[in-house]
């Protein structure tokens, strides 16, 4: 973050100032965690399900050199606060005007599947066309409406880049991303069902991916995959600006083929063979996605191509790890949805079995929930998968639709403790649910080197 005055930061938010106010004080950065705050920061009260972080007000400006900014009926009359109506949006608006400060290339990127993996892709690509330090991303999963706004703050003088990753649940928060990031080139992945449960159909969440394109600055350009059904509703409904077409042979910018682990891809640079360093066929269309924004950044093939072939995975995506016993171990439990679980149970095709397959619930699928882990029940019958372990009661239901071994279990350490004395040396075990399910500690406890038990 660029240091400012307090006096600046507060006119940025848009805010009232305290009776007590030191205007001249400097801000280098904007925390929501008290237990994050340093000297010069200003901590932002942010009001959740659970916590209300205007309970820790009193003991950050008690520090010499912080700032608050708090909602306005935060009843103690403390210096250096700055007052809003809603301290949430006012995060917003104070990263979208600090945004203004800045002019620079960015790419936005969403996507039901894969849209980490992208912007991570990205991330390797223009670290070898400006040079790490120059190119700001996404931190984590830091692409809501609270840390898509940290991410901006984040800018300064020395970058060159910026790539925002922004995730949605609802209508109407990608429109709100968009425009605080304004973004001069944006790609939409793909749209499947993920977070089904707040919309209706595919098509609802597929109109709200295309919210996306709304901040794009005037010039910028919209990245339009022409394989996808929707592609004719984002170009009507969503984009106002230049479109840089890709995905089809009727393009110039497209995967051509994939043959023994090699990606061919046009673009308008020219052509390019890629090996990527991770499993998984849908990979090479992530990479296809990332080249169409690398292309709009400015990047050369050059780095492109260096830049995914040095692409060497995210933590709880197609994670490769050893068991304990030399097993292999597909950790793949940073999140899912129907999609993402069929594509893993594709990935592992090809490698040592038996497969083993650990399957606990998916979230937020509303009225569909029931068909879809049938879904993937008979999928799972279908992939070759030679033992079934499930958690949860969805789960449970789409073993019912799996003819081979199974065991269900009533915890995620009840898991463990059979895989500790059953899992065959020479197997693939694939581990894939919803993140809320925590069947990552299984992954780290059935790891080589990890305390078991």
């Amino acid at each position: 973050m660029v240091k400012m005055t307090a006096g600046e930061i507060a006119q940025l938010a848009e805010g009232d100032l305290s009776g007590v106010f030191k205007t001249d004080g400097i801000i280098e950065a904007v925390i929501i965690d008290s237990r994050q705050v340093k000297n010069h920061s200003l901590f932002v009260a942010i009001r959740g399900d659970t916590n209300d972080g205007h309970n820790y007000v009193e003991q950050v400006v008690a520090k010499a050199g912080n700032y608050a900014l708090v909602n306005n009926d935060f009843p103690l009359d403390l210096p250096n606060l700055i007052r809003v109506n809603d301290t949430t949006l006012a995060l917003g608006t104070l990263a979208a005007n600090y945004r203004k400060k800045f002019n620079l290339p960015i790419a936005a990127i969403t996507g039901s599947n894969g849209k980490t993996t992208v912007k991570e892709m990205l991330k390797c690509i223009c670290d070898r066309e400006f040079g790490k330090e120059h190119v700001l991303a996404t931190s984590g999963n830091l692409n809501n409406h609270l840390g898509l706004p940290l991410t901006i703050l984040q800018l300064s003088e020395k970058h060159k880049v910026a790539i925002l990753e922004m995730g949605m649940n609802h209508s109407g928060e990608l429109d709100y991303l968009s425009k605080a990031g304004k973004p001069t080139v944006a790609a939409i992945n793909n749209v499947m069902f993920a977070h089904a449960g707040h919309f209706n159909s595919i098509e609802d969440i597929a109109r709200a991916k295309g919210e996306i394109y709304h901040g794009i600055t005037s010039d910028g350009t919209a990245c339009l995959d022409l394989s996808s059904e929707y592609m004719r509703m984002w170009q009507g409904e969503d984009i106002q600006c230049n479109i840089f077409p890709y995905g089809t042979k009727e393009t110039n910018c497209y995967l051509r083929d994939i043959e023994d682990g090699v990606g061919y891809y046009i673009t308008p640079l020219g052509e390019i063979e890629v090996s990527l360093r991770i499993l998984g066929q849908h990979n090479y269309y992530n990479g296809l996605t990332a080249i169409a924004l690398a292309i709009n950044l400015g990047c050369s093939l050059k780095s492109i191509k260096t830049g995914l072939e040095s692409y060497s995975g995210y933590k709880g995506r197609l994670e490769l790890k050893n068991a304990f016993n030399g097993a292999l171990i597909i950790d793949d439990t940073y999140n899912a949805n129907p999609d993402s679980v069929k594509a893993a149970l594709n990935a592992i095709q090809g490698l040592p079995r038996p497969y083993w397959f650990i399957f606990a619930d998916l979230k937020e699928l509303g009225i569909h929930e029931l068909s879809f882990h049938q879904e993937i029940g008979e999928y799972a019958d279908a992939s070759n998968i030679d033992m079934l372990l499930t958690v949860g009661d969805l789960a449970a239901h789409a073993a019912k639709f799996y003819k081979r071994d199974k065991i269900h279990f009533a915890t995620n350490q009840d898991i463990v403790k059979y895989c500790l004395t059953n899992l065959p040396k020479n197997a693939t075990l694939l581990i894939k649910g919803s993140n809320s399910m925590r069947l990552g500690e299984i992954a780290e406890e059935l790891s080589l080197g990890k305390k078991i038990l």
